[in-house]
């Protein structure tokens, strides 16, 4: 499963629909608690998290030859979904 592709594939579309909820919840009001609850854990998890795994995915993505600038953007967008399969060899950039 960890080789396989399409199972990060999907887990980074799964990513980008984070991203999509987390935007929404800056533009729109969330009146369910439990919806707003989860809505901050995304931000905490998104905002905190993927900042702090570059210390990871930087070293991996170098190692890898990917561009300082790609390898940010990706672990900020897709997270360990990007970075690990990475390291791996699923994905060859």
């Amino acid at each position: 499963m960890l080789k396989n592709k399409s199972f990060w594939y999907g887990n980074m579309a799964f990513a980008v629909f984070g991203w999509l909820f987390f935007i929404y919840g800056l533009f729109f009001t969330i009146d369910s608690s439990s919806m707003n609850f989860l809505w901050w854990v995304v931000v905490l998890l998104w905002g905190i998290g993927h900042p702090l795994e570059m210390a990871f995915s930087i070293p991996i993505g170098k190692k890898a030859g990917v561009s300082l600038e790609k390898t940010i953007t990706k672990t900020m967008v897709f997270g360990i979904m990007w970075w690990i399969p990475l390291k791996l060899g699923v994905f060859d950039e």
